[in-house]
C-alpha cells in the first residue's frame, strides 16, 4: 500500500476506501462506474480545456475507455483530510491498451491529478474536483 494511504487514520477509512475504489474502477473494464464516485456538481479541470468541464462533458471525453483499458502504475503521493474536505495527489504512468487486439500499439499515458473530496451528508465521501495535467516525458520536445 502507498505510504500516503497507510498514514490515513482509522476514522478516515472512508476516504481511503474511495481512493482505492477509484483506482480499481479506472483499471476495470467498467469505467462508467467512475462517475458514480463524483458529486453531482463535480468539476474537471483538464489540460486540454480552458474552461471547467462538468459531468456530461467528462463522460464524453472519457468515452475512449470503451476501446481502451488503463494499464498504469499508480502512486498516491499525498492524502490530506481536514473536516469535511480532503485532497489527494495521485500520479498515473503507463499505457492505454486496446481492449480488442486490432494491431494498434498501446498509447503512452502519464497524468498527475489532484482530487478534492467532500464528505456527504450520509458520511460517505465523493470526488468533487479532478484537476490534472499531463507532464512532458523526458526526451520529448513538444
Amino acid at each position: 500500500m502507498a505510504p500516503a494511504l497507510a498514514r490515513v487514520l482509522e476514522e478516515d477509512e472512508a476516504v481511503k476506501s474511495l481512493i482505492l475504489e477509484a483506482l480499481n474502477v479506472i483499471r476495470s473494464d467498467d469505467f462508467e462506474r467512475y462517475f458514480d464516485l463524483f458529486t453531482d456538481d463535480a468539476v474537471w479541470m483538464m489540460p486540454s480545456s480552458f474552461k471547467d468541464v462538468y459531468q456530461d462533458e467528462a463522460r464524453s471525453f472519457y468515452r475512449f475507455t470503451r476501446k481502451f483499458r488503463f494499464d498504469q502504475e499508480t502512486s498516491v503521493d499525498e492524502v490530506v483530510i481536514s473536516g469535511d474536505s480532503a485532497y489527494v495527489r495521485v500520479s498515473f504512468d503507463g499505457y492505454l491498451r486496446p481492449k480488442v487486439d486490432d494491431g494498434s500499439p498501446p498509447l503512452r499515458s502519464v497524468s498527475r491529478h489532484i482530487w478534492i473530496l467532500q464528505k456527504q451528508s450520509d458520511g460517505s465521501w465523493k470526488i468533487a474536483r479532478d484537476i490534472w495535467n499531463t507532464p512532458k516525458l523526458a526526451g520529448r520536445t513538444k
